[in-house]
């Protein structure tokens, strides 16, 4: 794949607004169909009812009402979506459920935000798979050492 396609999937990858997310509850199928259109520039994503019920389970995404998912939910499957395949599940719930006085909706704004500013910084980088190796790298710890400084 040429450098370009690289960067332009990339760009592609950025969350949806807060305020676009639906605000009605959403079915499980409905809310698998919603996050796989948001990741269609990833071949390599994968999301199933049986990984979002694991999500519930150990409380990184918010538990249905209904059987109907809320707009927080879908924010923090969103969010969790992309960091899944560098972060443990233990890592997602506390970036994610931060504490009592911040809201599903600061997280993802905050998330989203950053989201935009790393991707941008990215595009001016090398695209080679040794650095971007070596960055995830020193970002995780980076991110372990911030957490365990918070605990």
């Amino acid at each position: 794949m040429e450098e370009k396609q690289v960067r332009d999937r990339l760009g592609s990858l950025s969350l949806p607004l807060w305020e676009t997310l639906p605000d009605f509850g959403l079915y499980m199928d409905q809310l698998v169909t919603y996050v796989e259109r948001c990741f269609a520039a990833d071949e390599a994503f994968v999301l199933t009812p049986a990984m979002i019920n694991n999500y519930v389970k150990a409380g990184l995404i918010d538990r249905p009402t209904g059987k109907k998912y809320a707009r927080e939910s879908l924010a923090q499957l969103l969010m969790a979506c992309h960091l899944k395949q560098t972060s443990s599940v233990e890592t997602m719930k506390k970036l994610l459920h931060p504490g009592s006085d911040t809201t599903t909706e600061k997280v993802y704004r905050a998330f989203a935000q950053a989201q935009g500013r790393i991707r941008e910084a990215l595009s001016a980088l090398p695209a080679d798979a040794l650095s971007c190796a070596l960055e995830s790298a020193m970002c995780q710890t980076m991110c372990r050492l911030l957490l365990e400084k918070e605990s």
